[in-house]
Parts: C-alpha cells; sequence; structure tokens
C-alpha cells in the first residue's frame, strides 16, 4: 500500500442532490485531487453511500459523479480500499468492475513498514448493540438479499430513502450536542476498552468508523484513531512516512 494513505468514513452520500449534498461532493472531490497529487492510496472505512445495493445491470441513482470520480482516481494509480458498512453492505462486484476496489466485508489489516494496522467499520461492537447484531444477521442473510433482488433496484430505492434516518439524525448533531456529551464519552470509553481487550496486543494502530466521533486516543506508544464523519467533520485522516495526522477537510 502506498504512502501516504487517506482514510475517510460514513461520508453518507445520499441519492438526492441538494445543494448541501452538491458541497460535501465538491469537498470529496477536492480531496480526490489531493490524493492524485501524492500518488497515494485511499481507504473508505464503510457508509460510504448512504445507501447501496448492487443489483447488477442497475444501481442507485444519483451517484454517477462519485463513482467517475472514483474511476478517475483509480485509473490515476490510486489503490482503493472499501470497507462495506452497515449502509453500503450490499455490493457484490461493481465497485471493483467500476473503480477496482478491494471490497471487504470484514476488518482490514495491514502492515506498513513495523506498524500492524487495523481498520474497522464498527457497528455491533457495543454491548448494546445485541437487537443490532440480530437485525445484520437478518437482513444480511441470503433469503434477505435475494427478496430484494427481486422487488428491484425502483422500489428498493424508494424504500431505501423512506427507511434511512441517518439525514435527520446527524444533522441534528445528536453526537455534538452537549446534552448527550456523557453518552458520546460513555460510547467512546466502552469503545476504547473493548480494542485495549481484544485487539490492541496485536496491533499498534486500530480505526474506527461508524460511530462519527473523531480524535486520536494514544496509549503508551499505541492508537485508536475515531475516522469522523462528512455530515459534520468532514474528517480526512491519513498516514506518512512521518506519521498520523486528523482534519477536517471542510477548514482546509
Amino acid at each position: 500500500m502506498k504512502l501516504p494513505v487517506y482514510f475517510v468514513s460514513d461520508n453518507h452520500f445520499f441519492m438526492d442532490s441538494s445543494d448541501s449534498e452538491k458541497k460535501r461532493r465538491r469537498l470529496l472531490f477536492s480531496l480526490f485531487n489531493q490524493i492524485k497529487k501524492d500518488k497515494g492510496s485511499l481507504i473508505i472505512g464503510g457508509d460510504f453511500f448512504d445507501f447501496w445495493f448492487d443489483y447488477g445491470s442497475n444501481h442507485p441513482s444519483g451517484y454517477e459523479d462519485i463513482l467517475d470520480e472514483l474511476h478517475q482516481l483509480s485509473s490515476n494509480g490510486v489503490e482503493i480500499h472499501y470497507i462495506l458498512g452497515n449502509h453500503d453492505y450490499w455490493d457484490f462486484g461493481y465497485f471493483n468492475k467500476k473503480f477496482k476496489a478491494k471490497t471487504y466485508k470484514g476488518n482490514l489489516e495491514f502492515t506498513i513498514g513495523n506498524q500492524k494496522i487495523l481498520i474497522t467499520h464498527g457497528d455491533g461492537l457495543l454491548s448494546e448493540d445485541y437487537g443490532y447484531r440480530f437485525m445484520r444477521k437478518i437482513i444480511r442473510s441470503k433469503l434477505c438479499i435475494m427478496l430484494f433482488k427481486i422487488i428491484g433496484w425502483n422500489i428498493g430505492c424508494k424504500l431505501a430513502k423512506k427507511i434511512s434516518k441517518t439525514s435527520s439524525k446527524y444533522n441534528r448533531s445528536e453526537y455534538n450536542n452537549k446534552k448527550n456529551d456523557v453518552k458520546k464519552e460513555a460510547i467512546r470509553s466502552e469503545l476504547n476498552q473493548f480494542v485495549l481487550n481484544n485487539w490492541m496486543e496485536d496491533y499498534d494502530t486500530i480505526l474506527i468508523g461508524h460511530y462519527h466521533q473523531t480524535g486520536i486516543d494514544k496509549f503508551d506508544d499505541k492508537k485508536i484513531i475515531y475516522l469522523g464523519d462528512w455530515l459534520n467533520y468532514f474528517t480526512v485522516t491519513s498516514l506518512y512516512d512521518e506519521g498520523w495526522k486528523q482534519i477536517s477537510w471542510r477548514e482546509k
């Protein structure tokens, strides 16, 4: 994997193209231009699209410009790794065909130099997520996937627009509201403890998406990095020869 490596997660690009959505995409494309100049790599930590289901000859409409930009990125020699999240898990080969992405249904682990790194989308890690973990098994089952294919892409996309609550949830800034600071800190504390108990012995750096939190938590010579989002923070995390960096691309 070529340095610098750029990480984005939880971009939640919507099928509808509002003015704010167009602005979010322009920022993304400017990031892509920077990655091209640096001749680096891109890792997507999941939920890049707010909804994705690979219908073969058809795909959710409204993403054409993003898909074309990803294709251009790949055509310029940028290696793309895509961890499938809970919103865009249902890719069955289109991402690889369109922009040569290496996709992962689970975590991605790799080594750069002497540094062992693991990146996870992170959904289902919390102890209170038992209900979600059960639902995840159902919606990712062969039967559920077959039924969703049967209803077709047109009905499937309309249904997805109705049931997706991401826009209303995060545009209310649930994870930024001071009233929720205690919950936010509790989530981070539990995630850190999970990582320390289960992964940190084997890895030097763990990167986590899904929870729309930002920042780099250090534990001696090890790190837990929260990948933020592209709704409130416009987070870009990058790994250079000299180390890790995290910024808001909106403020660049």
